[in-house]
């Protein structure tokens, strides 16, 4: 499925495919990656969704008796549902991005957000869709099997106690995220690491969603003005954008996160291996900690107390570990934050193994040496059997590679002084390159040689 943004901040015109394993974005500051980021977040993101829609209680019944039932996709329905919730997008705008609603037409007016897709189309692909995958909403663990054209089977695996509060929460919201989950496939869901990521935890408590909302609600009650209570604790803060509102959420709610092993668990144990020569630990106060294999066992080090990097990964490995389900959207701004080459290198590599094992990823850097370790990974993909020994010197693991058909290159540049172009970006078998980085790289080196050999052997000619 692709998205068609145009007048999007200092983005002209825009097209990203989220069909595509790896979407990477590219360009100088202020072109507008942040923005599109954001925008393909509240588009995927489950907590951003519509409930409602009735299941025939026949079903339920069915459900409750037996834990299994096959239920018909209204195609109808469904499109009908996509389409609400694409125009509920742009006049919540102001919401996203954290600004009041009064300039909401002053930065957003002319925006244009079109999931391009035509009805026919959008049946075709739900259709061909093919499931068997273990889903998790609220506290009821579901597996959910797509085989035939408009129908799905759906397993309730947990012996759990099927009272009143289960049937209203069934009815009321499973059809509506299972809608959300098909329109967007192969996106499921989505989550995002803002560059904000390494204070959520460090401040969470400061920063926390459910104080804040309780100080807004007391200083609401306590003003002149004529308010209505019941409609002041329903809404939401809106003092922070959204994908920080909901890292925020994820860091208020550490302890229940916790009770939960995701299927990515035993790949989140490698990566603290591999970069973090340590555990990321969630304390029993829903504290996030670390326990350094370099100090004593019994010896966890605060939040405050650990590395930039850990600081920097700690959202990713808890997410790995806990809430990851196969073909989320993983969404990450600057994955070489707070790293050194070596580790932005390693990070690349284990990206890269994440896309093979099943979860989509968006990444917007400014590294090259994230942009060359994928250059590499695309040239591994290739079947020349003279590159195995290259493996091998350099300690390839077997999915550490991208198929270059899996992943688009958006580069985002400045033709005119008011807006950018997003172009994308032609991938070979060897890989791709992005002007502003590969210029700025040979001015330097050019800068480099000048005042060196100028030194050496006097001024140049």
């Amino acid at each position: 499925m692709k998205v068609n943004i145009k007048n999007l901040g200092a983005v002209k015109s825009a097209t990203i495919d989220l069909n595509k394993r790896l979407n990477v974005f590219c360009g100088r500051n202020s072109t507008g990656k942040t923005y599109m980021a954001y925008i393909l977040y509240s588009i995927t993101s489950l907590g951003n969704k519509s409930f409602g829609i009735k299941l025939d209680k026949k079903l339920i019944d069915l459900l409750l008796e037996s834990n299994v039932v096959e239920i018909p996709l209204d195609l109808d329905q469904m499109y009908d549902f996509k389409a609400k919730e694409s125009n509920k997008i742009k006049p919540n705008l102001w919401k996203l991005f954290s600004i009041p609603e009064s300039k909401s037409n002053d930065f957003f007016l002319k925006t244009e957000i079109d999931l391009t897709e035509t009805k026919e189309e959008f049946i075709l692909r739900i259709h061909k869709i093919k499931l068997n995958d273990k889903l998790k909403f609220h506290d009821y663990t579901f597996t959910i099997i797509k085989e035939k054209e408009n129908v799905i089977k759906v397993i309730l695996e947990e012996d759990i106690i099927k009272n009143e509060s289960f049937v209203r929460y069934f009815d009321l919201v499973f059809l509506s995220i299972l809608y959300s989950k098909l329109i967007y496939y192969p996106v499921m869901s989505s989550t995002i690491f803002p560059v904000e990521r390494n204070s959520i935890f460090t401040f969470n408590k400061e920063l926390s969603i459910k104080n804040n909302e309780r100080y807004d609600l007391i200083k609401q009650l306590s003003s002149n003005k004529d308010v209505n209570p019941f409609e002041l604790f329903l809404n939401a803060s809106n003092r922070y954008p959204q994908p920080i509102r909901d890292c925020l959420k994820v860091a208020d709610d550490l302890e229940t996160i916790k009770k939960t092993n995701s299927t990515y668990y035993d790949f989140a144990i490698e990566i603290e291996k591999e970069l973090l020569d340590g555990k990321v630990i969630i304390g029993k106060e829903g504290n996030v900690e670390f326990l350094s294999n370099k100090t004593s066992k019994s010896r966890t080090l605060s939040f405050h107390q650990s590395s930039s990097i850990v600081k920097t990964l700690a959202g990713l490995i808890i997410y790995l570990k806990h809430t990851a389900q196969k073909n989320d959207l993983v969404i990450i701004d600057e994955p070489e934050l707070n790293l050194h080459p070596d580790n932005q290198i390693k990070l690349t590599r284990i990206l890269a193994r994440l896309m093979n094992k099943g979860l989509n990823l968006i990444i917007s850097t400014h590294s090259d040496y994230i942009l060359r370790e994928i250059n590499n990974l695309i040239m591994l993909s290739s079947n020349d059997k003279n590159l195995i020994s290259i493996k091998e010197k350099h300690q390839f693991k077997d999915d550490e590679y991208i198929d270059k058909s899996c992943i688009d290159v958006h580069y985002f540049h400045y033709k005119s002084k008011s807006q950018a172009d997003v172009n994308s970006v032609k991938i070979s078998e060897y890989g791709f390159e992005i002007p502003s980085i590969d210029d700025e790289i040979k001015l330097q080196n050019e800068l480099t040689n000048d005042l060196y050999y100028t030194m050496r052997y006097g001024k140049l000619e």
